[in-house]
């Protein structure tokens, strides 16, 4: 048998060789990991309307619109990951698939000439919309996600998001650069 007080100084070695180890780890963490990881977690703060989860009962899915890059390829990674108890299904789409399917739709940068008749045809339709480009939420997409310095941040669309009938939490509010007000 090991005396506590050894038993304190190995756990207490052993939890700091753990933590030096994983932080050059986190440190290399792509803009497109944090950015994949952001998206994943505004689910956890989002309340869709119960008729929108139906139609798929115990998923939640993410659409992905504009091709393959980083970010869709750490996104699709995270395909079967629990969330709010439902299973996040990834999948990519066209831009003129039927989205009004997905919960949530991650449009790339290169479909910046499709924002608005994308966003139009999902106006009241409980979809999360997602993209980092500046001109996104003027489109009428709800949340703008972005590198800034070597920060991640976002914007909040919050009267998109209530015209599509979603709910975001006042925790989520507050973490956002800005929120856009009715």
């Amino acid at each position: 048998m090991i005396p506590p007080l050894l038993n304190f100084w190995l756990r207490l070695t052993l939890l700091v060789a753990l933590a030096a180890m994983a932080a050059p780890v986190w440190a290399e963490s792509t803009e497109a990991e944090l950015k994949a990881a952001f998206i994943f977690s505004f689910a956890k703060y989002v309340d869709w309307p119960a008729d929108a989860l139906n139609a798929n009962p115990g998923a939640l899915t993410l659409c992905l619109v504009g091709g393959s890059n980083d970010l869709f390829d750490e996104l699709s990674e995270m395909h079967g990951k629990a969330i709010k108890g439902r299973s996040l299904q990834v999948r990519t789409s066209a831009r003129s698939d039927n989205l009004k399917s997905c919960q949530m739709l991650v449009m790339a940068d290169s479909e910046a000439d499709h924002y608005a008749s994308v966003l139009r045809r999902l106006d009241g339709v409980p979809v999360l919309t997602v993209n980092g480009s500046s001109n996104f939420l003027d489109a009428g997409g709800i949340i703008g996600l972005f590198a800034e310095g070597k920060k991640i941040r976002f914007d909040i669309n919050l009267v998109a998001a209530r015209r599509n009938n979603l709910v975001l939490s006042s925790n989520l509010l507050k973490l956002a650069r800005t929120v856009r007000q009715p």
